[in-house]
């Protein structure tokens, strides 16, 4: 019993006075600590423009990360909605090859470069227009790290079905020109037309001075016979 006594007091003294107990509990949250804590130091950051506007399906999206990591290895994804997990597109990239490209109806291509992800979503409509995230994973150096964006509004601009005043105004251009050159095609024939009624006029004309002619020189000389009778 005296010897137990002396050992336990033996390592109170060795651990300076603190009950060894609670320099084990001490140690275990220290530890717990130092796990928890580097994490947070090499934390990932994302950032997003507020809003973006596409054109024709495509828009340009880019989103910044920051971290004290150099990432090697990288999951890049998108997501649709504030709240939902609509996945539009995801790649994984290797920064010694940083381009990357998805399939799909939406699709997604792009590069990294330092601090940044520069994408094109391509194969939206104007029903498309929400609240895109992007998700960037850090998969290798370790820790693992995984953040999510704010967030981006992209617009589509619906592409109209009805024509605009410049397509309308092309369209009436057009139907003019083409009924001129109808009006053309048809008034060409006319003026040969003429040609031949004042061709037929002119000879009907001269078949008619001809007869009377014809007519006047036929009946002169039977005046002068009649006259050297009457004579008699």
């Amino acid at each position: 019993m005296s010897q137990r006594c002396f050992q336990s007091s033996l390592k109170y003294k060795e651990t300076g006075g603190i009950p060894p107990q609670l320099l084990h509990d001490t140690m275990i949250i220290t530890l717990i600590r130092i796990f928890t804590y580097i994490p947070l130091g090499l934390a990932l950051r994302v950032s997003q423009p507020y809003r973006v506007v596409g054109n024709e399906g495509e828009v340009p999206l880019r989103c910044s990360f920051s971290s004290k990591l150099k990432p090697e290895e990288m999951q890049v994804s998108l997501y649709k909605g504030l709240h939902g997990r609509e996945r539009i597109c995801s790649a994984y990239v290797n920064l010694s090859e940083p381009y990357f490209t998805t399939d799909g109806t939406v699709n997604c291509r792009g590069n990294i470069s330092s601090g940044r992800v520069d994408m094109i979503i391509a194969g939206l409509r104007g029903n498309d227009t929400d609240l895109y995230r992007c998700e960037i994973e850090v998969l290798f150096p370790p820790p693992y790290l995984r953040t999510i964006g704010s967030g981006t509004v992209v617009y589509i601009q619906e592409t109209p079905s009805c024509p605009t005043a410049s397509t309308q105004s092309q369209i009436q251009s057009q139907s003019q020109t083409s009924e001129r050159e109808a009006v053309k095609n048809d008034v060409g024939p006319l003026p040969l037309l003429y040609a031949i009624l004042i061709i037929t006029s002119c000879s009907l004309i001269l078949q008619m001075i001809t007869c009377k002619w014809r007519a006047s020189t036929a009946t002169a000389p039977m005046l002068s016979q009649k006259e050297s009778y009457m004579k008699f």
